[in-house]
């Protein structure tokens, strides 16, 4: 017999399950083309179960989000490695190259899009997108100083943005055209911008 799990658990378990279905199902049909009674038959749930741990559908977009910021976290933490520009560049993209192509990206990417669309139309779902975008910024600023310091060619802040707009360009461009856009190209763009004149190591 399985081990019986807590309150706690089973919630986090339902909450994991209509996450899993909205994200589906937002980048297959798009925001406003999906019910939250959609949602919830995707999950093998009903709707009350997505008031009782979202705010609608702003709210399962925010915790979505908030799910792809942890889980980058945690693919983003790894052992200590020596400054410099190669570090710099080699580690985001080692990771970059190695979930490209896993089907969870290209659900995530074809999600974002929509996200990035209805944030735009809907002042009520902004803040999460905007708050989601900050986060990532300031993580990418946080690695940039432990790997280059002052080195940068721009402020940390800045060079974090550059680094976001790759990131999500690259990959939405190579999701589509992958021959004329590869993943590596992610790597070459992310020297160009901390290492413009070539002669970090």
């Amino acid at each position: 017999m399985g081990e019986r799990l807590t309150r706690a658990q089973q919630q986090q378990r339902t909450r994991q399950r209509l996450l899993d279905a909205a994200e589906t199902l937002f980048a297959e049909r798009g925001i406003h083309q999906t019910s939250l009674e959609e949602v919830a038959a995707e999950a093998g749930l009903t709707k009350g179960a997505i008031y009782a741990n979202f705010d609608g559908k702003n709210g399962l977009l925010a915790a979505i989000l908030e799910r792809r910021y942890a889980e980058d976290q945690i693919a983003d933490a790894g052992p200590a490695v020596d400054p410099g520009v190669s570090s710099a560049v080699d580690w985001p993209a080692d990771i970059y190259e190695s979930v490209i192509s896993l089907p969870e990206t290209r659900r995530f990417a074809m999600a974002l899009v929509e996200f990035w669309l209805h944030s735009m139309r809907t002042p009520a779902a902004r803040e999460a997108m905007a708050q989601w975008l900050r986060a990532v910024r300031e993580h990418n600023a946080e690695r940039i100083a432990e790997r280059i310091g002052g080195d940068s060619p721009i402020p940390a802040g800045q060079l974090a943005a550059l680094m976001a707009a790759l990131d999500v360009g690259v990959a939405l461009q190579h999701l589509i055209d992958p021959e004329g856009v590869p993943a590596d190209l992610y790597a070459l763009g992310l020297r160009a911008i901390i290492d413009p004149g070539g002669t970090g190591g």
